[in-house]
């Protein structure tokens, strides 16, 4: 959610007292995609068309109605995009309650700490000027990066959309650890960035919101390792972070720009998705930052439905992670050793 209101400390947001507790950090049940058949076979035999979008990320589906999957493919969907980081249907025919009932499937339902339902977002149109001060609207981001237990899959069903304007834009961080040089790799690996939700809380409020819980300020790795791929990802949200941990402040305003300016240079690492009513896109919160497109058209003819679910606390392991050209070096040699002993090898990039 962004907010165009001050995120000055108001006498309104020293007496204002949220009425839920804190969250407590939890372990979440096995995330559905270990339970995918790898070929993804009863999914993708439903499927018309399967397009890749681009080579790094986002895929659509076609002729695959959601409301009408089986347990089996859901979880295969669950890993299909945990390896392509978005995928993408249309002329959905789910409603509200099955969307519920979908998000319920991969684990214990998000809650935005404004979020008004208890079991989903709306998400309306955008406008104003997003270059001004203090306007976060088109920025990248990961949604609620700052909770303890930041959101894993995330699904977004458009009800109405405008005939042009409001498009969304996904970025892999996979891609984006793996465009870095290897000084640069190294020197994020063990870092930790520190993600607050405290001037989204003040403005809420200066708004005129009514924040459920408080503000906090929550420890992740600066680089992760995905629970299901593997793979090192970069664990980046301009939106929320306001430090990184280990370095003095000059070090760290410095490291944050630069990562900011990594991001906005990433057009080869990202994927833009128009959206038209009945369109849904559902993407792994753990390895994808994405942004709304704001302004240029009527605000009143966009809105979506948006749930999320809770994953697991973001962890590093170095013994146990590789990167994406790692990967890919290793499936290819592996490929080769299994050609010239005669072994048939169907690899695909994230096994």
């Amino acid at each position: 959610m962004a907010f165009q209101v001050t995120t000055e400390l108001s006498p309104a947001v020293f007496d204002y007292k949220p009425p839920n507790p804190p969250l407590k950090e939890f372990v979440p049940s096995r995330d559905r995609a270990f339970f995918g058949d790898p070929e993804k076979a009863s999914l993708l035999a439903q499927a018309s068309a399967v397009d890749n979008l681009t080579p790094y990320v986002g895929t659509e589906l076609k002729g695959i109605q959601l409301s009408r999957l089986t347990d089996a493919q859901k979880d295969e969907l669950a890993l299909l995009v945990a390896e392509r980081g978005v995928v993408f249907f249309r002329d959905q025919d789910i409603t509200l309650e099955q969307q519920h009932a979908l998000a319920a499937y991969y684990g214990i339902q998000d809650r935005d700490p404004n979020q008004q339902d208890p079991r989903h977002v709306t998400i309306v149109g955008r406008e104003g000027n997003i270059r001004a001060y203090g306007n976060n609207s088109g920025e990248f981001h990961s949604d609620h990066s700052f909770e303890v237990n930041p959101p894993s899959y995330t699904l977004l069903r458009m009800v109405k959309t405008p005939p042009d304007g409001g498009d969304t834009i996904y970025a892999s961080q996979a891609a984006l650890y793996d465009k870095l040089s290897p000084t640069f790799q190294k020197t994020f690996e063990g870092l930790h960035a520190i993600h607050s939700s405290d001037r989204g809380y003040a403005a809420s409020i200066n708004g005129g919101g009514s924040p459920h819980r408080a503000p906090i300020n929550t420890s992740h790795p600066l680089v992760r390792t995905h629970p299901v791929t593997r793979l090192k990802i970069l664990n980046y949200n301009p939106w929320f972070i306001t430090r990184i941990a280990e370095l003095n402040a000059q070090e760290s305003n410095h490291i944050l720009a630069f990562l900011r300016e990594h991001l906005l240079q990433a057009d080869d690492l990202t994927v833009r998705w128009r959206w038209t009513a009945g369109a849904v896109a559902f993407w792994d919160n753990r390895a994808i930052v994405h942004k709304a497109t704001p302004g240029g058209y009527d605000v009143t003819l966009r809105e979506g439905k948006r749930t999320a679910i809770f994953g697991e606390r973001p962890f590093w392991d170095p013994d146990n992670s590789e990167s994406l050209s790692q990967r890919i070096e290793r499936l290819q040699s592996e490929k080769g050793e299994n050609r010239e002993n005669g072994i048939h090898s169907q690899s695909v990039l994230n096994n």
